[in-house]
């Protein structure tokens, strides 16, 4: 069956007055714009009169209608209120700003990021490098995993993509190294090339299966990568090597805790040095497929 996009129609950010706030205000605006979405702003804390004289100067110095936005505050954790708030206005898509490494990985002066990743039922965009001027998304790379949420993921981005004005999209398909035989001579090196060569064929007609049903009406330029390695930390490297706009992957199977930040694999590469802008695409039962 032809998997569907996840269309975003409600985006919403957190407004928490930091250094990059005013960027990531005016970077979730035109995200919203592109996608004509209705936008949100969450406060997470006591929403004081120099909140609000902050807020609306950040507005008319990007030229914003007030009106254009649904603004709510609410005081409490932020990890908490946030989740509750999204889940209460039935938000899509969550937009934060988030600096690149782990040890400095912030939303307002708190490490709530990670937190909000690991729990998040709405598709989460960190954004790494905002701006107050409009930049073009270029290139996206998104995950070509063999996994029944990469259909949903891979057409996300097709939609993304067209809704951006991207030009090239690029389908890395991270394949382990462990399903090909060791090379101990010039025998068994052989034999792993065929192997190899194999396996890469038949990654390739699963994904052009994919790009067939979802790509129908893509203007962008579509390539496929295969690329052998651990499965997170090869792609986030091919996204930042191919310095691509925004890396797309599937959101992780199961709540992830302690011990998968000591234990990394997966998403945990990637969200422990971003190559870029990072959006997990969450999916849904009830958007499956159409």
């Amino acid at each position: 069956m032809k998997p569907t996009s996840q269309q975003y129609v409600r985006v919403a950010t957190a407004m928490g007055f930091s250094p990059m706030a005013k960027a990531n205000l005016a970077e979730v605006h035109r995200i919203a714009t592109h996608f004509g979405a209705q936008m949100y702003v969450f406060h997470v804390g006591i929403w004081t009169e120099q909140c609000k004289k902050t807020y609306y100067n950040f507005l008319e110095e990007l030229n914003i209608a007030p009106e254009s936005i649904i603004l709510k505050s609410k005081e409490g954790h932020p990890k908490v209120e946030l989740l509750n708030l999204c889940n209460e206005y039935q938000i899509d898509l969550l937009a934060l700003g988030a600096l690149i490494r782990e040890k400095i990985f912030k939303v307002f002066s708190a490490s709530i990021a990670r937190d909000i990743c690991r729990n998040a039922k709405v598709s989460l965009l960190l954004l790494t490098h905002s701006s107050v001027k409009p930049q073009t998304c270029e290139r996206i790379v998104v995950n070509g995993l063999d996994h029944e949420k990469t259909p949903k993921t891979i057409a996300t981005s097709v939609w993304l993509g067209n809704k951006l004005g991207t030009k090239e999209l690029i389908v890395v398909d991270e394949l382990s190294e462990k399903s090909i035989a060791r090379a101990d001579d010039d025998k068994a090196t052989l034999q792993r090339l065929r192997q190899s060569r194999q396996i890469e064929k038949a990654e390739h007609n699963r994904i052009e299966e994919i790009l067939e049903l979802c790509a129908g009406d893509c203007s962008m330029e579509i390539t496929e990568q295969h690329v052998f390695g651990k499965k997170g930390y090869t792609i986030s490297h091919y996204a930042k090597a191919k310095r691509a706009d925004l890396l797309v992957v599937n959101s992780p199977d199961t709540r992830l805790g302690f011990l998968d930040r000591i234990f990394k694999h997966d998403l945990e590469y990637i969200l422990a040095d971003l190559p870029t802008d990072v959006l997990i695409v969450h999916h849904t039962k009830a958007h499956q497929h159409a």
